[in-house]
């Protein structure tokens, strides 16, 4: 015959229908598993959004900064452009002295 001891024994031995109801039942763990899922696809698709409008600020940054090159590119063909003109004026105003003067 068992005693209460014995009964008391068993119970920290084996899982008792108390124990039980505190485990998560297999409808809640397909529900979790679902909900987990949803917020894993939506954080992949928020993910995605995030790093195609980092690809559109990239871009954009990029063709600026063409621009910018292609700009300073015409200026420094038009300064070049200039350069001869700018390193002979010394014979240019010397020649102009002499006509003028003499």
């Amino acid at each position: 015959m068992l005693t209460n001891l014995d009964i008391k024994k068993l119970k920290e031995i084996f899982l008792t229908k108390e124990d039980m109801q505190r485990f998560v039942t297999k409808d809640e763990y397909h529900r979790t598993t679902i909900d987990i899922l949803d917020l894993i696809k939506a954080f992949r698709q928020e993910l995605k959004s995030d790093i195609q409008d980092l690809k559109n600020d990239i871009v954009t940054f990029k063709d600026e900064i063409l621009h910018e090159i292609v700009k300073l590119r015409e200026d420094v063909a038009v300064v070049v452009g200039y350069r001869d003109m700018i390193e002979n004026h010394e014979q240019r105003i010397g020649k102009l002295e002499n006509v003028v003067l003499h």
